[in-house]
């Protein structure tokens, strides 16, 4: 019964699929974090299915893109999105830490916001259009990689949550990360196995460098989270899987042009 409800919370919590009949506890948000990478499943689904067929049915390389970078906000109402904007204008600000942490609760934005999510938008729709213009008889294990990126930056999400150093003791990080650390570790490893194994089978290469990619951007993740708030907050959760994700489909696409040069 917990798992159940912990699944329902984290639908409830990270996504706008209505969930019917549940109310959320102070239990039940111990739990939800673990499956936060639930969300990426149903991100990933959309634009396989999106990305699989509507190019085959006339549909512009270039509208399956924005489409593509789209689904997220429409699936979780721009939860994550969020943060990365409060994010990039706390380091933007080029202020002391206790001023930064202020701005992440700002709930204004600015204009180094909104720069950051207009660059990271068209560096995942130029990476979405060459990859979709790999040759059909390529692209389906690129694709289904470029798919799991959305489970893996949210299983790698939970990880930095638990087991890095918090900027606060309070807040809805602190809530959600109040459970069994140990069963939000497991998990998340779970979450990652269940899709890199079949990348990995199908893609070794491919896979290879998205592991990079987010092993390198984990890298930086640490450094930037300690030295300017102190630790993870909620708002750099969010900074981490939106520009995780971009970090990640970018390199994917650059090793694409590469390989196929």
């Amino acid at each position: 019964m917990r798992f159940l409800r912990g699944i329902a919370a984290a639908i409830l919590m990270y996504t706008r699929i209505p969930v019917p009949g549940f109310e959320l506890s102070d239990d039940d948000m111990k739990n939800c974090i673990m499956f936060l990478p639930l969300t990426g499943v149903f991100i990933g689904a959309v634009i396989f299915a999106l990305i699989r067929f509507l190019p085959a049915h006339g549909v512009p390389i270039i509208a399956v893109a924005m489409l593509a970078v789209v689904v997220p906000l429409l699936i979780t109402g721009g939860f994550h999105v969020d943060g990365f904007m409060d994010t990039v204008d706390a380091l933007s600000s080029y202020k002391d830490r206790e001023q930064k942490l202020k701005i992440l609760k700002d709930p204004h934005i600015g204009a180094f916001a909104v720069t950051g999510l207009a660059t990271a938008g068209l560096i995942m729709i130029a990476s979405f259009v060459v990859i979709l213009n790999i040759e059909a008889e390529d692209s389906f294990p690129v694709i289904l990689t470029v798919c799991s990126v959305f489970v893996i930056s949210r299983a790698l999400t939970v990880l930095t949550c638990v087991l890095m150093k918090k900027a606060k003791a309070e807040g809805m990080l602190a809530a959600e990360t109040s459970g069994s650390r140990r069963a939000a570790v497991v998990a998340s490893v779970i979450w990652l196995m269940t899709v890199l194994i079949p990348d990995l089978l199908l893609d070794p290469l491919c896979t290879a460098v998205t592991v990079a990619a987010f092993a390198v951007f984990m890298l930086y993740y640490r450094h930037m989270a300690y030295r300017d708030f102190g630790g993870v907050t909620g708002d750099t959760a969010g900074y981490f899987i939106t520009a995780g994700e971009v970090v990640s489909v970018f390199a994917i696409a650059v090793f694409e042009v590469i390989l196929h040069a």
